[in-house]
């Protein structure tokens, strides 16, 4: 009897063991949960922030920090949710930024060539005239091309947006997400932005042929 006495005793702290261990998991995936949702929700801010008000590094870093930050092993379904939400964050971000840079030196380049143009009459127009034309149309065209391509990148990419967006919907409160009305209406601006960069390019090409 003496010998078999010690077996409950060890089955007992292997059980507790397992339930130890099994007790100490759940805390650490609920702890992931947490973190994940978190950045989760500061992303979505500072989405928001971006598709509302004039964007900036900080807010691109934050959203890039944040994807840096995503490591939940016990959360893998949540973790990959959560990453396309935020990639796809960033890079609408990244677009925005891009797109107010590009505006800004096409409206420069657009302006210079206008006061060009306008510069000297008809007989003063000698050929460094026209090559310096030539060279401030290109420069235009350039700017204008880089500026269509990335209005049409953020288009598209806020129309993926809710892909990522439903694959959370499950695990997260829909409420930590962007809201449908400012992703349509940004998307929306953007394809309005591309529409009117374009036809504000055509009428320039008309007043440097013309002139």
């Amino acid at each position: 009897m003496r010998l078999t006495a010690p077996l409950p005793i060890a089955v007992l702290a292997i059980v507790g063991a397992v339930i130890g261990y099994t007790m100490w998991g759940q805390h650490q995936k609920l702890q992931q949960e947490r973190a994940v949702t978190a950045l989760v929700a500061d992303t979505t801010t500072q989405l928001r922030q971006a598709l509302t008000a004039t964007p900036t590094r900080e807010m691109f870093s934050r959203i890039d920090g944040n994807l840096r930050s995503l490591k939940a092993p016990r959360q893998p379904e949540l973790t990959d949710a959560a990453e396309h939400y935020i990639l796809g964050a960033r890079e609408i971000v990244r677009r925005r930024l891009d797109a107010a840079r590009f505006a800004q030196q096409a409206a420069a380049g657009r302006q210079a060539l206008t006061a060009h143009m306008s510069a000297a009459g008809g007989s003063r127009r000698g050929e460094v005239w026209f090559r310096t034309a030539l060279d401030l149309k290109k420069k235009v065209e350039r700017e204008h091309f880089e500026l269509d391509v990335t209005l049409k990148a953020l288009y598209e990419l806020l129309g993926s947006l809710p892909d990522a967006e439903k694959r959370l919907a499950p695990r997260i409160q829909p409420a930590l997400l962007l809201d449908e009305r400012l992703r349509v209406q940004a998307r929306e601006q953007a394809r309005a932005d591309a529409e009117r960069a374009a036809a504000v390019l055509e009428k320039v090409r008309r007043l440097a042929e013309a002139r």
